[in-house]
């Protein structure tokens, strides 16, 4: 069970590889899925077309005076911008601006081209966090192995690739970023800082994702901090002229939202990590291994430095989000919320294989068991969804200790849906 011959680690097995681990997924991300957004990506989707035509991010040009607008676009200054961040909808521009140059009407065609570059994004996600674990002196074939996780059996493929969330490009960034920071190269590495930055303008609560590696560089690379910092100013400082540009103050970090703290956050912790319609273990379970790596391993004598302080991150996220007004993440699927994390407890499961996974049979067969669930719980996130769960019978917003009825959960009546479709079919 689980043994096979371990390909040889040459340049070019790493190529084709490679290329497999970005032409699969996207075709399967294409092919297989179609675009859903939700009411917080209507102004990330069409901000490639106003950056296009018009080189400004507003969307004046999209609405008459006084006309009704979807709830994230915003007025700021005299000029109708999006309420949340605009790096998501930057990121659509190469896409848009080729499709623009083939002739193609990029506004008739907005939603397809978002899931096109939303899939590349994903699809290019994967092949990074392939070249990490290569980077970290993982064998070719746990790579590989490992990087399939990372594209079918997580929020990647069921969440990030169907629509125009910041959740996406974070990843993105979290994975070139790290890349870096695992390289010898000094240059190399100063320039992580850059992505990580970028994570962090893109979302400001990453940087309880990110500030761990500028801890521990701080820490055990001193001499590396100052170059590290000085490629991050480069996404601040886009994020400073944005913000005083479009919203006039450095406060608003280049978005318009607010929201309410909570003072309970002991349902909200054992709700990311547990509960049946949003747990990060019940939605991704392979993941288990991951969490226990990071519990039994980091935190004793002579763990890894870093993956303590990036371990220390998770945990503060964890107390954020819980006491957040809407730990849940509202209408969604799955742990949206921890979704940046994906790559980070890919890493961790890599190096809680040998100890964990590997040594026993029975072990082998779980990771297998777990593997297969996670794989098939997203997609049905990414084939079926959404389901009636989060409004029937009523809403969640309103009613969240629906989110812990065991016998009611989204992905039971998702798993309900996909079962009528094959009965109908056959």
């Amino acid at each position: 069970m689980m043994k096979f011959t371990e390909p040889a680690d040459t340049i070019r097995n790493r190529i084709i590889a490679s290329v497999l681990l970005f032409l699969v997924p996207f075709s399967i991300y294409i092919s297989m899925s179609s675009y859903l957004g939700s009411g917080d990506t209507v102004a990330s989707e069409l901000l490639a077309v106003t950056l296009i035509r018009e080189g400004n991010f507003d969307f004046n040009e999209f609405f008459a005076e006084g006309e009704e607008m979807p709830y994230s676009f915003t007025v700021s200054r005299g000029r109708i911008v999006n309420l949340y961040s605009v790096v998501a909808g930057m990121v659509n521009v190469p896409v848009f601006f080729a499709a623009d140059i083939a002739g193609i009407d990029i506004e008739e065609k907005l939603l397809p081209l978002n899931l096109v570059s939303m899939s590349l994004i994903a699809a290019l996600s994967t092949v990074l966090m392939f070249h990490i674990l290569l980077k970290k002196k993982f064998s070719i074939g746990l790579s590989t192995l490992l990087a399939i996780v990372f594209a079918s059996g997580t929020l990647v493929w069921s969440v990030t690739a169907r629509g125009t969330w910041q959740h996406g490009p974070s990843i993105l960034f979290l994975s070139a970023g790290m890349l870096l920071f695992f390289s010898e190269n000094r240059k190399a590495f100063a320039w992580a800082g850059f992505f990580f930055a970028l994570m962090c303008v893109n979302r400001p609560v990453n940087g309880l994702i990110v500030l761990p590696f500028y801890a521990y560089t701080f820490h055990r690379r001193r001499k590396d901090i100052l170059p590290l910092l000085l490629t991050s100013l480069i996404p601040m400082a886009f994020l400073a002229w944005y913000s005083l540009e479009y919203w006039g103050s450095l406060l608003s970090l280049g978005q318009g939202q607010s929201g309410k703290f909570t003072t309970d956050p002991w349902l909200g912790i054992p709700g990311l990590l547990l509960s049946p319609a949003r747990g990060l273990l019940v939605f991704t379970p392979v993941f288990i291994f991951s969490i226990l790596y990071m519990v039994k391993d980091v935190f004793k004598k002579g763990g890894n430095i870093l993956y303590r302080y990036l371990s220390v991150g998770f945990f503060l996220t964890l107390i954020i989000y819980t006491i957040w007004e809407r730990w849940y993440a509202g209408h969604c699927f799955g742990y949206r919320y921890l979704s940046e994390y994906i790559p980070i407890m890919v890493l961790f499961l890599a190096e809680g294989w040998s100890r964990y996974v590997k040594p026993k049979l029975w072990t082998r067969i779980l990771f297998v068991f777990l593997f297969g669930l996670s794989v098939y719980f997203n997609f049905l996130g990414a084939v079926i969804f959404p389901s009636p769960f989060n409004n029937v019978p009523n809403n969640i917003d309103f009613n969240p200790n629906r989110l812990w009825i065991i016998q009611d959960t989204e992905l039971l009546r998702l798993n309900e849906m996909f079962m009528d479709r094959l009965s109908n079919k056959f």
